[in-house]
């Protein structure tokens, strides 16, 4: 198996691990780890600026490896599938995953160890696939999560310095500011070229995999491989800071549909309009505003699972 890894040496993973040598010099450690007899066999780079990789993606690609690493957060695995989708190369290459970010959201959805890289480039190496579903934005698809409003003006506010020295804390404390200033909303779903719904909400989550910022569930039921996205819209209620702390607690409980100011539905096609502009991320990274069309593209992702 020749292997292509690609990994962001600023991710929070680093720093957890033990080996001093390990977080001194990311790209040996991570060739160690996934070719133990043959280190020097695994092509690897690191990321830099944004769009990096997404970059090395592509020339992975152009140099004919088929099994590409994201060693890093989801940010990581987004932006080299943005490079695989934009070769159209879906087919031609496999996904691994050596989690190294602060919440690992896609890695905790299939199971992939998070606090054992080794254990993780095992994975790698038995090379056992599974296909799962992207969603796509326009040009800009995701594996995980489309947030629409409150989620997107986190993301937006978070500072980057801080989540690097705190981690998650970073987006608890922009989540606090944005509940004090969110504007109130309408927004009109269409599922499937249905009739549209219309909404007076703050948060609207399109969901690709159950699990959302990490550790929480958004639904045991949510799939990356059923053909489906899971839309949750979450209701405006004042004040706005005790209805995004009562959703939030539905959601530590794995069951955000079941807050009484959630609402859920399934669709493979969503076009999402709003009467002001609302910000919206893609797998943690800004991606502009409303209005937003929405679909999912079915198991088009060869992803290498335990």
């Amino acid at each position: 198996m020749r292997l292509a890894a690609i990994l962001n040496p600023k991710a929070g993973g680093w720093a957890r691990l033990q080996d001093a040598q390990d977080r001194q010099d990311p790209a040996a450690a991570v060739a160690r780890w996934l070719a133990p007899e043959a280190p020097e066999s695994v092509w690897t780079r690191e990321t830099r600026a944004p769009g990096d990789g997404a970059r090395l993606a592509c020339e992975a690609l152009a140099q004919g490896y088929e099994t590409l690493v994201a060693v890093g957060g989801d940010g990581t695995i987004n932006a080299i599938v943005q490079g695989v989708q934009s070769a159209q190369a879906a087919d031609q290459v496999r996904l691994g995953l050596l989690p190294m970010g602060t919440a690992n959201v896609l890695a905790r959805v299939l199971e992939v160890p998070l606090e054992d890289p080794q254990a993780a480039a095992r994975i790698i190496r038995a090379g056992q696939e599974r296909r799962i579903d992207l969603g796509r934005m326009g040009e800009r698809w995701f594996v995980l999560v489309a947030g629409i409003g409150f989620d997107g003006a986190v993301t937006q506010a978070v500072n980057l310095g801080l989540k690097e020295r705190i981690g998650e804390w970073a987006y608890v404390l922009a989540a606090a500011r944005a509940a004090l200033s969110f504007p109130r909303c309408r927004v009109t779903l269409t599922l499937d070229g249905a009739t549209p719904q219309e909404f007076d909400a703050y948060l609207v989550l399109v969901a690709n995999g159950g699990r959302y910022a990490g550790q929480f569930l958004l639904s045991p039921e949510v799939s990356p491989s059923d053909g489906l996205l899971d839309v949750f819209v979450c209701l405006h209620r004042r004040p706005l800071a005790r209805a995004v702390a009562a959703d939030a607690l539905a959601l530590t409980r794995g069951h955000l549909d079941r807050a009484p100011g959630v609402r859920r539905f399934r669709a493979r096609h969503i076009v999402l309009e709003t009467d002001c502009p609302l910000p919206v991320e893609l797998d943690g990274d800004a991606a502009g505003q409303t209005p937003a069309i929405i679909e999912v593209v079915p198991n088009v992702l060869r992803v290498l699972v335990p």
